[in-house]
């Protein structure tokens, strides 16, 4: 619904100035910053504290799968489980254990099993608190609330490992929470991220402070910008350091299980990084090629054959993908065969259909396919038609970005599909070879993001400006037009470069003398010169009610709006004039509506 005011009276600062509006959020002093990050295939959170930043810790722990390696992990699956009630029960290598091996197949179908649920807020266009997710059981929950029973799992772990690192008990005060977001998320998935933390006890509506929302490219930045004082090295350590002297230009990837997520900086004389580039890029994550291997399974066994499989062994089903296919398609590199291992239900289904696994791969008739000891072997040639859609897509990607910006020295790759070997030489060949970049991949690059989140919880400021998405703006009723039309007032225009501080103040009037409340929309749009809220590339993303309760000036009253684009979220304050006095704090926009 539009606004009931009239077209605004300035579109400048002055006035506002002197009511002194400070949008950055008080930051908290609390002795310790805890980062969570929540991927689409794993997840984990990192710590230090105030006393020493850079003395950062990641989490650990053991996969129950195998137990007796003594190996430690700083990362879970994203696997949630939960009972038949909807109450928590587990999450990552917990819920993957429960799942398949303590739970029979009649308890699998009524326990809710949920995994990779994070792309939902990727891939839903329009969001609401009601968006559902569904389990392994076709059973549907809200995707704010699976989110919040993560984010609340790591909040207590966090809590308990920070107790024995600090030697007593830590207050909600002492604690600033950090929850990492893609950059290419719109404001209702942040959104949705908010609310999930406020309903997992990280931060609340009366102190949103409490938890910073950081995005994972900038993040890794931060990290890769810290790897000496973190004390982190390895043999691309020179280059690391190279492509953050000052006037350097790189582009960083963060390539996770389902989105890449593209930036370009440039680092300014403070040593700060300014962002030259809107955040871009798109679903091509590793588990794209997870598809793919569905696929050809498909192939193999028959499309329904596989469904069939999938519905009468969820838990099975889930450690042929979650587990035995990660684990080959993290290991995959060029010029070798890779072997994928079948559950032992997998072998024992083919039978009961009067067939063998080795008999189905035969009649495939593909020369690059062969059974071998309980597993689906495939010669490099295969291996590269599982990978090639998704790294094509990410190719083309980098290369349409550097072009269009011109002057890129490194190419930085980070998260978890930036571990696989098939793509770092995919990389290394077309970019290195051919365009003389130099690609960097920093060490523990899978933990880049979550390290990273934790310094930028101590210092938000390091990214000094941010690139719009999209063109902001309000709507507003334009009187001089017969039709009293609806137009778009801007804020700011897509790719227009917000430094932190930057803000933009419009000062509006009621349409009505006893006017004592107003509905602004806010909208986006692909467009660097919208006029009309109706246009096709226009679109109300939130909405937010300013109240003016003092009528005595009937239409001589101003509204000063002012909106902040430069942090990590939209912020949005307002003041009526006519009292003197700022209107309900922080005007929360409410995206999910």
């Amino acid at each position: 619904m539009a606004s009931s005011l009239i077209e605004p009276i300035f579109s400048d600062e002055e006035d506002a100035a002197e009511y002194g509006f400070d949008m950055l959020r008080e930051k908290r002093e609390g002795p310790v910053v805890v980062a969570i990050d929540i991927g689409t295939t794993f997840s984990g959170y990192a710590l230090s504290f105030s006393s020493d930043k850079y003395a950062i810790f990641a989490m650990k722990t053991t996969d129950p799968n195998r137990p007796r390696s003594g190996r430690q992990s700083t990362k879970v699956p994203t696997t949630l489980l939960l009972k038949p009630d909807c109450s928590f029960h587990s999450f990552g290598h917990q819920a993957l254990v429960h799942y398949n091996r303590e739970l029979d197949e009649s308890e699998q179908k009524e326990w809710l099993y949920f995994e990779r649920f994070k792309m939902k807020l990727h891939s839903q266009k329009k969001l609401t608190r009601q968006t559902p997710v569904s389990a392994a059981n076709g059973r549907e929950l809200p995707v704010g609330t699976i989110f919040a029973h993560a984010l609340r799992h790591f909040r207590n772990t966090a809590l308990a490992e920070c107790k024995v690192y600090a030697g007593a008990e830590l207050k909600d005060t002492d604690v600033q929470w950090v929850v990492t977001v893609p950059a290419i998320w719109d404001g209702g998935a942040k959104q949705t991220m908010r609310e999930a933390a406020y309903a997992a006890g990280l931060a609340s509506e009366m102190k949103p402070e409490a938890v910073q929302i950081a995005l994972e490219p900038e993040s890794a930045s931060i990290y890769c910008k810290s790897l000496k004082r973190i004390g982190r090295s390895s043999e691309d350590a020179q280059y690391v350091c190279e492509a953050f002297m000052e006037g350097s230009t790189y582009l960083l990837a963060d390539l996770g299980g389902g989105t890449a997520d593209v930036t370009v900086h440039k680092v300014s004389s403070t040593g700060k990084m300014k962002e030259r580039h809107r955040a871009t890029g798109g679903a091509w994550g590793g588990t794209y090629v997870d598809q793919n291997f569905v696929k050809l399974l498909e192939s193999i066994f028959t499309k329904d054959w596989i469904r069939s499989y999938r519905d009468e062994n969820p838990g099975d089903w889930v450690d042929l993908m979650t587990v035995k296919f990660e684990t080959s398609k993290r290991l995959a590199s060029a010029n070798s065969t890779m072997y994928v291992e079948f559950p032992h239900s997998f072998h024992d289904f083919v039978r009961e259909s009067g067939s063998s696994i080795e008999r189905c791969i035969s009649s495939a008739k593909n020369p690059n396919l062969k059974f071998s000891r309980g597993s689906l072997a495939m010669k490099y040639a295969e291996v590269r038609k599982l990978f090639n859609s998704v790294l094509d897509n990410i190719v083309v990607h980098l290369k349409s970005v550097i072009k269009k910006v011109g002057g890129v020295n490194y190419i930085i790759l980070v998260g978890g599909f930036a571990t696989s070997q098939l793509l770092q030489t995919r990389i290394r060949d077309d970019f290195e070879k051919s365009l003389k970049l130099r690609v960097i991949i920093p060490p523990e690059s899978s933990l880049a993001v979550v390290m990273g989140a934790v310094l930028f919880g101590h210092d938000p400021t390091q990214i000094s400006s941010r690139c719009c998405r999209y063109s902001y703006g309000t709507d507003y009723i334009d009187t001089r037009s017969v039709k009293r039309d609806w137009k778009f007032q801007t804020y700011v225009k897509k790719n227009q470069e917000i430094g932190l501080n930057d803000k933009v103040t419009h000062t509006f009037r009621p349409l009505y003398a006893e006017q004592t409340k107003c509905k602004f929309g806010v909208y986006e749009s692909d467009s660097e010169n919208p006029v009309m809220i109706n246009e096709p590339d226009v679109r109300e993303v939130a909405s937010f009610v300013l109240p003016m309760p003092d009528t005595r000036k009937g239409l001589d009253r101003k509204i000063f709006t002012t909106m902040l684009f430069g942090l990590t979220e939209i912020a949005v304050e307002s003041l009526d004039e006519t009292s003197g006095k700022q209107i309900g704090g922080n005007v929360q926009l409410d995206f999910l509506s």
